[in-house]
């Protein structure tokens, strides 16, 4: 019964640990080869968190819009580091960061904006979490 517990308390960290994207907004419109912005935000703390990295990256959608999460990241515009602040002047966004990213011009129609985030979270010993998010925008 305590391991049930361990793992409840474990997955509602997770849970509360949640990234957000911002920005692009669904079925936006974003021109290939030209820079957009994508902008994440972290949900608010339950407790210690050590942020590991984020990867973003786009897939064509095809027959992958209808559920991308059984799909694979597709190219990736973005691997590194993951360092959200909290800005005085728009208190309301939370923790966010946001990256200037440049879309490929090979990519045009339907794509899937994949975000997986990984982090570190828990007490006095943290443990690894998984989060992916996805928004579907259009290209030109």
């Amino acid at each position: 019964m305590k391991s049930f517990f361990v793992l409840a308390s474990l997955a509602a960290c997770a849970f509360a640990q949640r990234l957000s994207i911002l920005e692009p907004t669904a079925e936006e419109s974003i021109t290939g080869g030209s820079p957009f912005t994508v902008e994440l935000q972290q949900a608010g703390s339950l407790g210690p968190v050590q942020q590991v990295s984020v990867v973003i990256a786009v897939t064509s959608c095809y027959d992958v819009c209808s559920d991308p999460t059984q799909w694979g990241l597709g190219t990736v515009l973005y691997n590194g580091p993951f360092n959200p602040q909290y800005n005085s002047s728009a208190p309301q966004k939370g923790l966010f960061q946001d990256f200037t990213l440049t879309m490929p011009d090979f990519v045009n129609g339907g794509v899937a904006l994949q975000v997986s985030h990984l982090l570190n979270v828990g007490g006095a010993t943290l443990s690894p979490a998984f989060d992916y998010s996805y928004v579907l925008v259009d290209v030109d």
